[in-house]
């Protein structure tokens, strides 16, 4: 088996299983009354794995000689996962694998030629990703003090504080991507706007669960989605915001 063989099979089983997953964490959560307290918290776990995971994984799949950009995507979304352990002092054994094959595509791509693509970055959305980063990382660690120091609940029993940490985390770097380079990292700008509107989205309808965001963000977030679809600066404004205002 060549390299680009070995990480097709990675990259659609990371795929496969992040999308596989991610419909189970959706159907288990409606199904099963149990579940009813984790609701916010099922909404980032499915949108981590079919949002954030999925569709770079399956562009590596598809064409890994031609997918350098997206293992940038993976990396930054990998990167989030063991920071947001590390805060933690938790390894979490469901993003665990994931960040390890996403180290192992890194090990056998041919060439990284391009990893730093071509273009130049938007100093207002930069500026602006530097504002976001303060109250997106205040979100990041409120999570990951909850996940060294609950040992009671059910939400840390599941690791869910720290994949919300995680969540904020990977958003932030997303973001910063789009930032720094904004044609070639469009998919990065993507899949964080969604992410966050899917949990402004769930506010809405689940606005008394843990790590819900308070009420008029989370109608910032949708409006923010639709509104400014190609404003990325000012979107992640309103991410930083939204972030802030969640409540653990």
């Amino acid at each position: 088996m060549n390299r680009l063989t070995a990480m097709r099979v990675i990259a659609w089983i990371m795929a496969g299983s992040a999308v596989a997953f991610g419909l189970f964490t959706i159907v288990f959560g409606i199904v099963s009354p149990a579940q009813e307290m984790h609701a916010i918290h099922n909404v980032v776990v499915a949108s981590l794995l079919i949002v954030l995971s999925a569709p770079p994984a399956i562009v590596v799949a598809r064409a890994p000689d031609r997918s350098i950009t997206a293992l940038v995507i993976l990396a930054a979304v990998a990167v989030a996962s063991v920071a947001t352990m590390a805060l933690s002092l938790t390894l979490d054994p469901f993003t665990l694998p994931f960040a390890i094959l996403v180290g192992v595509l890194w090990l056998l791509v041919p060439s990284r030629e391009g990893s730093v693509p071509a273009g130049r970055p938007s100093l207002i959305m930069l500026a602006l990703v530097v504002i976001a980063a303060a109250p997106l990382i205040v979100y990041a660690l409120s999570h990951a003090e909850l996940q060294r120091t609950d040992d009671a609940s059910e939400h840390a029993a599941f690791f869910h504080w720290v994949e919300s940490s995680f969540y904020a985390i990977a958003v932030l770097l997303l973001g910063l991507l789009a930032a720094l380079r904004p044609v070639a990292f469009r998919m990065a700008g993507w899949m964080a706007g969604l992410a966050l509107s899917l949990l402004g989205g769930a506010s809405l309808l689940l606005g008394e669960y843990a790590s819900a965001l308070e009420s008029p963000w989370s109608w910032a977030a949708l409006i923010g989605r639709a509104g400014l679809r190609r404003c990325w600066g000012i979107r992640v404004v309103t991410w930083a915001w939204l972030a802030h205002q969640a409540r653990p």
